[in-house]
């Protein structure tokens, strides 16, 4: 029971990694690393698999990105019940949504003078500007 959950969590992640990048610049880098895990399941597999990847990243903006993570998931799991070598592969792409997850910036000033303009999410933090 233990190894069926790790694998649901595992292939969460891994669909929220394949999901998250169809709409990106790097997506021929993910296709590439999903087709490392289609492909343990045999030649066929792989192209199978690969067709209904590329038509879901050809039809990102009118699937819903909820339903598109729960579809792939539950073809990841079903390809690792059926290829259990493709799960070494399968968490590599999971590491990429935590890599992604893990991500941070981080900005600095000195001076303490001028304009501070920040757009984007998730702003914090405060503004000195009392020339210490």
């Amino acid at each position: 029971m233990g190894e069926q959950v790790q694998l649901v969590a595992v292939a969460g992640a891994a669909a929220a990694a394949l999901v998250g990048e169809m709409v990106k610049d790097s997506w021929s880098s993910m296709r590439a690393a999903a087709a490392r895990v289609f492909r343990r399941g045999g030649e066929v597999e792989e192209q199978r698999q690969l067709n209904r990847l590329d038509a879901d990243q050809a039809q990102i903006d009118i699937l819903d990105p909820d339903e598109l993570r729960d579809r792939w998931q539950r073809r990841l799991i079903t390809l690792v019940e059926d290829f259990p070598e493709a799960a070494e592969d399968l968490a590599v792409l999971a590491s990429r949504h935590r890599d992604e997850q893990n991500g941070s910036v981080n900005q600095q000033a000195t001076g303490n003078s001028g304009s501070v303009i920040q757009v984007g999410r998730d702003n914090f933090g405060g503004l000195n500007t009392g020339g210490h």
